[in-house]
């Protein structure tokens, strides 16, 4: 669930130092990582409470990810990945039959071919499957919402920490107008939490407006210090 995946941000940045007071400044994340990344930061909040050693990121990026259940595309392409027998001969191979069989388009299914590993014949998928849907089925159970008000407004334990910048791609249908407004509504909207609209991008944000987003994660960054 969301909460192994915190841990093993945790279990990474340990070994490397990057605890306390050299505890990164800033999170990022896009899709599930987004998700990801307001959970970790509002998991340290909360315990920032009670141990004042743990450092909350001083901004925490949210790369278009969309409150809420999956969209059924996202059930559609588990379901397919895990009809395929394995192993399988290379990516090719991977990419026609999803395009043929599951009349998936080229770019997903090039995106998922791109999650295979192994040699001569025999690939397998990076990632355990059973593990993607148990994440999937997670995604109901987190308060998109409340999270981002109680780490933007210090409610979840201790004085404001830390902001939010949750970018959206302008191309992605799953933003409808119900969830925009429902995240306006959050009372830290255009104070600790803000919302940035890259219109010409799709889902792919860092790569369909790369220039747009690198610029806007500079000017938000370039005055966060610990």
């Amino acid at each position: 669930n969301f909460h192994s995946c915190v841990s093993d941000i945790f279990h990474t940045l340990k070994p490397l130092g990057l605890v306390g007071e050299n505890s990164p400044t800033a999170i990022c994340g896009h899709s599930l990582g987004g998700r990801i990344a307001l959970q970790y930061t509002h998991t340290l909040q909360t315990l920032a409470a009670r141990d004042h050693d743990i450092q909350t990121p001083k901004q925490t990026w949210i790369l278009d990810s969309v409150p809420g259940t999956p969209d059924p595309s996202v059930h559609h392409v588990l379901k397919a990945i895990s009809s395929i027998p394995l192993p399988i001969p290379c990516k090719s191979t991977l990419t026609e039959t999803l395009m043929s069989e599951y009349k998936m388009n080229k770019a997903i299914a090039m995106w998922i071919a791109s999650n295979l590993k192994g040699k001569n014949g025999e690939h397998d998928w990076v990632f355990d499957l059973d593990i993607a849907n148990e994440l999937v089925d997670n995604f109901a159970d987190q308060n998109f919402d409340t999270m981002i008000h109680e780490i933007t407004s210090g409610s979840s334990g201790r004085a404001l920490e830390s902001t939010i910048q949750l970018v959206m791609a302008g191309r992605n249908k799953e933003w409808k107008e119900d969830i925009v407004s429902s995240l306006r509504s959050i009372p830290t909207f255009g104070d600790s939490f803000h919302m940035h609209k890259l219109e010409n991008a799709g889902h792919w944000v860092h790569v369909d407006a790369v220039n747009e987003l690198t610029q806007l994660m500079v000017d938000g960054l370039s005055n966060t210090r610990r």
